[in-house]
């Protein structure tokens, strides 16, 4: 009896000890505390495997009830419409769902992102590839930092700028421009990092050659580069994320920055400190206006609520301005950093600003993304000949009928529209 009693209680603390995570042994580590997208994605496999079996078997539940009249093994119909609604949830949600969201995962992303657990102090580091047989010596650089990231390497930026889109929108953190040799190297930060990162591709900043990175980028191309993203969590502080730098320009000794303090401005001065000071309000988030012609700082917001009382700009028109690095009005360009590559300084005032902006909204063309230039000639005299924007500005000037022009645009149509206009889309 008391034989008995040890085994049940060896059989209690041996299951006891399976589930308990307080001290989980690898194989609980892997399954139950994962974070490598690997495992996560078989999880999911399994996980949606287990939910369409259980789905299947409500619906041979189901089949068998209406294979004849009268209720046959079910005797509360109320427990056979709680089957039904079970059966379509555990198909749609727990099923189908799960594995569309793995197959979208393979074929939007060719990133392999992992993750590695830091057991000096628990933080946790994310790279590129978490195989352990593909792991090389330059994930050996990327040491250990007391901040917690996800980094994300990005082979040939400028033709994977989508890329750059999905992972960097919205984000901040730490962006590192490496030659595939790993001889050039430039570390900086941005609180927007999508928006900084597409900074670099712009001609007028390339063109400048203010900084080293900027010569080297405009001699060698994107070609021959890599980037990486190191994405800090969203409620990091600005301080936080120049420690991050910090600690990269420690461990990689970076040859294109020039002076490899954090956040430093290199041999650029081109504002002071007082002005620098003065510029960025602690009232919420500056924004920093550019001047896309010649990227030269005209003007510094100090928040988004303060550029929406002052210019009248939309919310959605700001953040794809400053998420996607659009152009406002084809002429400005907003950034939430202050961008160093930037030499040139031109402040004007809050009135001139206003004044400036107004101009370039009233001479500013508003045009669908899809729209193709037309011109429109006219049959007997050339000095007549107009130029529209889209189909709609044209088939309003002439007050006819959009799908009789498209007719004698797509050449369905022969001779001249109301025996006076001939179409033709401009390239």
């Amino acid at each position: 009896m008391l034989d008995e009693t040890n085994q049940n209680v060896s059989w209690l603390n041996l299951n006891r000890n399976f589930f308990s995570l307080k001290n989980p042994t690898e194989w609980q580590e892997r399954w139950f505390l994962s974070s490598n997208a690997k495992d996560i994605g078989t999880l999911y496999l399994i996980f949606a495997l287990f939910s369409g079996l259980l789905g299947t078997a409500f619906s041979v539940l189901i089949r068998l009830e209406l294979a004849g009249p009268g209720v046959q093994f079910i005797g509360d119909f109320q427990l056979y419409n709680a089957i039904i609604t079970a059966h379509a949830i555990m198909m749609i949600f727990f099923m189908v769902e799960k594995n569309f969201f793995i197959l979208n995962i393979k074929s939007e992303s060719s990133l392999d992102i992992g993750i590695e657990n830091n057991s000096d102090n628990n933080d946790v580091v994310i790279t590129g590839n978490n195989n352990d047989d593909n792991k090389n010596d330059d994930n050996k650089n990327f040491q250990k930092s007391k901040h917690k990231y996800v980094k994300v390497l990005v082979c040939d930026p400028f033709n994977n700028r989508d890329i750059i889109l999905k992972v960097s929108k919205k984000q901040k953190g730490i962006y590192i421009w490496e030659s595939l040799d790993g001889k050039n190297i430039y570390v900086g930060h941005s609180i927007n990092l999508y928006n900084r990162i597409s900074s670099y591709f712009m001609p007028s900043i390339l063109k400048t050659k203010a900084r080293r990175v900027l010569r080297y980028l405009n001699k060698h191309s994107f070609s021959n580069m890599k980037l990486t993203i190191c994405i800090m969590d969203d409620k990091s502080s600005l301080e936080q994320v120049v420690e991050l730098e910090q600690h990269f320009i420690n461990s990689l000794n970076p040859n294109l920055n020039v002076d490899l303090v954090a956040s430093s401005s290199g041999y650029h001065e081109s504002m002071s400190q007082e002005i620098r000071e003065r510029l960025r309000k602690q009232r919420g988030i500056p924004v920093y206006i550019y001047n896309a012609d010649d990227f030269a700082l005209i003007y510094v917001f100090e928040s988004k609520q303060h550029m929406y009382d002052s210019i009248n700009i939309h919310h959605k028109s700001l953040n794809d301005c400053l998420n996607l690095g659009t152009l406002y009005l084809d002429t400005f360009f907003f950034s939430l950093d202050l961008i160093e590559e930037s030499t040139k300084t031109n402040i004007l005032t809050l009135e001139e600003i206003k004044s400036l902006v107004s101009d370039k909204r009233d001479k500013y063309l508003v045009k669908h993304p899809a729209a193709k230039s037309i011109l429109a000639e006219f049959k007997d005299d050339s000095s007549k000949n107009l130029v529209f924007q889209s189909l709609n500005s044209l088939a309003n000037n002439l007050k006819g009928d959009r799908q009789v022009i498209r007719e004698y645009l797509k050449g369905k149509k022969s001779g001249y529209y109301r025996g006076k206009w001939k179409f033709t889309y401009i390239n």
